[in-house]
């Protein structure tokens, strides 16, 4: 995949923009708040219809205009062309590709493959875990968008559990005059969750399976020599094997939580509640033993085999987005992140640090300055 054009309307701090941009390593460097990672963030729209930086699409509005437009020229790994286009508006936004508007999620996502990572992404090892569970969605919808509707099944089926339960139970371990007509909704919520939270369950936990073998060798090449190794492993409440047994298990577990339920009056069990680990040598966490420069290169090495597994899917590398990716690490990894960027078909790396454009500028293929909503190429 590679971004060839790219046109931006009051998106941040550009008010018109356009740039053409070669394959290989680009830079863009400036000083803080310059709008380097406005740059990403608008390609980053363009992936998953939502900014890495804020819920509220108003914030990506020029101050003062009444919308935002994004229009990009792209072209696959197969040479073949495409355009895409959003309009954010009124709280709305509103995609096309190739001339035709697009409604559907599900037909958007995928179709401009990136990967990507900027400072918040330490969060991923040390946020809550929904962030993690997010990132594992996002990326098993692009992969395969016809889960889409299993997704919506679940998160319908969850939610009316609840709120059935707060039925049940109005206060905790109180049930209602009408509790048992009430049960036998809460039932039917139930098959519901089961079905669809069994096959999300399933499809998690065999996308960390495949990523891990795409992670570990990754994250092996950031690390120093000889230097210690980094896994992933899918947490669950619900035993996960055999896989024809997944489904009774989750049955089950239901089942043995209903006097918890009736205190929390929530579902603790199913999809919503698992994680992801990172794993230091197999058995310590992370999150908690390991280094500064370990968690980055772990954050690192996840977005690179979030991009190999891609690849390797779709056949169709994707844009690669690294913003402010290179400060806190020593020179040594420096080097190592950069040496995988260059089997990469499109890069993007932002830096305010000169020193660290000398490191990269000899790999890149285009340096772009960038200064108050103009961009100009060195």
């Amino acid at each position: 995949m590679r971004l060839e054009r790219i046109k931006l309307h009051d998106f941040r701090n550009y008010e018109r923009l356009e740039l053409s941009f070669p394959p290989g390593i680009i830079v863009l460097t400036g000083a803080n708040g310059a709008g380097k990672s406005n740059l990403l963030e608008a390609i980053h729209y363009l992936s998953y219809l939502k900014s890495f930086r804020t819920a509220r699409d108003r914030e990506t509005i020029r101050f003062g205009q009444p919308f935002a437009v994004v229009d990009a020229h792209l072209r696959d790994d197969h040479d073949r062309p495409f355009n895409a286009r959003l309009v954010l508006k009124g709280g709305k936004r509103h995609v096309r590709l190739d001339g035709n508007d697009i409604t559907r999620f599900q037909d958007f996502i995928g179709r401009l493959h990136s990967q990507f990572f900027f400072p918040g992404d330490m969060s991923l090892l040390t946020g809550d875990p929904s962030l993690r569970r997010e990132v594992l969605d996002l990326e098993l919808l692009r992969l395969k968008p016809p889960l889409t509707p299993v997704y919506q099944r679940f998160n319908n089926a969850l939610k009316q559990r609840n709120q059935t339960l707060k039925l049940v139970y109005p206060r905790p371990n109180v049930q209602s005059r009408d509790a048992e007509n009430m049960k036998k909704t809460l039932a039917v919520y139930t098959d519901q969750l089961v079905a669809a939270g069994t096959q999300v369950m399933r499809e998690r936990r065999g996308l960390v399976n495949v990523l891990n073998e795409q992670f570990k060798p990754l994250y092996s090449r950031l690390a120093p020599p000889q230097g210690e190794s980094v896994s992933l492993r899918y947490y669950s409440s619900v035993e996960l094997e055999p896989d024809d047994g997944v489904q009774e298990a989750f049955r089950q577990k239901l089942a043995e939580a209903q006097t918890t339920e009736a205190s929390l009056r929530y579902t603790t069990a199913g999809p919503h509640r698992d994680d992801l680990g990172f794993l230091l040598d197999e058995e310590r966490d992370l999150r908690r033993f390991g280094s500064q420069g370990q968690k980055r290169s772990a954050a690192l090495a996840f977005r690179l085999a979030l991009s190999a597994l891609s690849a390797k899917r779709l056949s169709d590398n994707p844009l690669l987005l690294l913003d402010d990716a290179l400060s806190e690490m020593d020179d040594e990894r420096k080097q190592r992140l950069l040496k995988l960027c260059r089997q990469q078909t499109q890069v993007f790396i932002t830096s305010a640090s000169s020193r660290e454009v000398e490191l990269i500028g000899p790999l890149a293929n285009a340096v772009y300055r960038v200064e108050n909503g103009q961009v100009t190429r060195e």
